[in-house]
């Protein structure tokens, strides 16, 4: 016989397994003409189970054409082919989705337990179910070409591209009537452009000398829209999606200022938020009979970590056994929010608090600055040594070796910036897509020397 007459306090246990099944299938189909004219059409269907039962099934297709106008008689036969000695056209349109934004059962409301009385009980949780939730749809377009110049000593790619994002998927932030914080919604979309261009060289081609050149530049500019009630925030509410600016900009309070741009100090000789009230979502500042800020503190966006561009130079020569490798890499015009500098400006121990102690200016500033989001907002632009080595290969005067190649390798070696912090390339939410350009307390990307031995048997 079994009973409870002696049992204690009854725990519930935290176990958890989750499951997904993902499917895909495709079919494609390429049509030549001549080796100069292509076509290919596809289709895929991707099931997957982390979606409501009606939409886990979605299918994309896709369209796309190149033509090799080089490949043409009159083309051959001018002098222009002494120049150009390759011509490429080619554009294709797609579409295409995430089938893996969601974790297996993000679908639902998923209670947790817990003891209540020496019972199990369960507590229902801050984010809300949402079974008819579906993939984001991404439609893609581009068109570019590829030039070949000198036989092929000089290469250019061109390539612009428009995407367009529909049933963006956002943790949306609900009412306190609903009972719970969040939901992931189907909410807005997004439009991305931009150019992107890949020129390689080989500079120098001797028997016992190569240099070869590799530059990339590329350009995104990215506007979200469709937002019900215009924005949402996330993390510490700094971080936004909001309609007609780019995914993830900073969103806080700012600095009151005067009509020449100056900071507009309280009577104690200090810089406080602006205040005043809001029209169609945007912000207007309010000055009472002395010309000091009233109203509410206002936000607005203060900062943007989608970088104006990124680009990238490599360098490879090559001389007899020696090999060289140089690469930088740089990304331009987007911005950082330092948490660090943050709490140094007002707490013992930083570069603020110092200032103060010092007399360079009024005690008190950095308590004033600590609200004003505005004021730890930094330029993130940066270019860095990203690698550097050398390597020597020797042949050995044995059977059982081919060759033995010694190389010593550095990665990130400098970063040339104006950064307040250690490293502007790090984001204490790893690889999120909203929340990025967050600084605090981070690890910099390490320097690194690696010295090797490869062996080719």
């Amino acid at each position: 016989m079994q009973g409870l007459s002696n049992a204690g306090t009854v725990t519930g246990r935290n176990d958890y397994m989750a499951e997904k099944s993902i499917r895909g299938y495709y079919l494609q189909q390429t049509f030549g003409y001549k080796d100069k004219l292509f076509l290919t059409g596809a289709v895929r269907v991707d099931e997957s189970s982390v979606f409501g039962d009606n939409e886990r099934r979605q299918t994309y297709p896709k369209l796309s054409g190149s033509y090799v106008i080089s490949d043409n008689d009159f083309w051959k036969q001018g002098k222009l082919s002494d120049i150009v000695s390759t011509f490429k056209l080619r554009s294709s349109w797609g579409q295409a989705g995430n089938m893996t934004a969601i974790e297996a059962y993000d679908r639902y409301t998923n209670y947790s337990t817990v003891s209540i009385n020496g019972s199990t009980g369960l507590i229902k949780p801050g984010t809300l179910g949402n079974k008819d939730v579906k993939p984001e749809r991404q439609t893609e377009f581009e068109v570019g070409t590829d030039l070949g110049f000198f036989k092929g000593r000089l290469g250019l790619e061109m390539t612009y591209y428009k995407q367009d994002i529909e049933d963006l998927l956002l943790e949306r932030t609900l009412s306190p009537s609903t009972g719970a914080e969040y939901r992931v919604e189907n909410v807005g979309t997004m439009t991305n452009k931009g150019f992107e261009l890949l020129l390689k060289a080989a500079v120098i081609q001797k028997k016992d000398l190569n240099w070869d050149l590799t530059a990339t530049f590329s350009t995104n500019k990215n506007e979200v829209n469709g937002i019900e009630g215009d924005i949402i925030t996330y993390a510490w509410g700094e971080s936004a999606a909001k309609n007609g600016y780019p995914l993830g900009v900073f969103y806080g309070y700012y600095y009151a200022r005067n009509e020449d741009g100056s900071l507009l100090l309280t009577s104690s000789g200090l810089p406080q938020r602006e205040k005043g009230h809001y029209e169609n979502n945007e912000p207007v500042a309010e000055r009472d009979a002395n010309g000091q800020p009233t109203g509410e503190n206002l936000k607005k966006v203060i900062g943007d970590p989608n970088p104006d561009f990124i680009a990238s130079l490599i360098n490879e020569v090559r001389y007899k056994k020696w090999s060289f490798r140089l690469q930088f890499d740089a990304v331009q015009g987007y911005d950082v929010i330092s948490w660090d500098k943050r709490i140094l400006n007002r707490y013992p121990g930083g570069d603020g608090a110092a200032k103060e102690l010092l007399g360079e200016r009024p005690k008190g500033w950095g308590v004033a600055e600590y609200s004003i989001y505005d004021s730890f907002i930094e330029d993130g632009s940066f270019v860095k040594l990203r690698e550097l080595s050398l390597g020597y290969r020797i042949k050995p005067n044995v059977d059982w070796c081919e060759s033995v190649k010694l190389s010593l390798t550095g990665r990130n070696l400098f970063s040339f910036d104006n950064y307040y912090g250690m490293d502007p390339e790090v984001n204490r939410e790893g690889q999120s897509n909203v929340v990025r350009g967050n600084d605090m307390a981070n690890v910099p990307i390490p320097r690194t020397i690696i010295f090797g031995v490869n062996v080719n048997f």
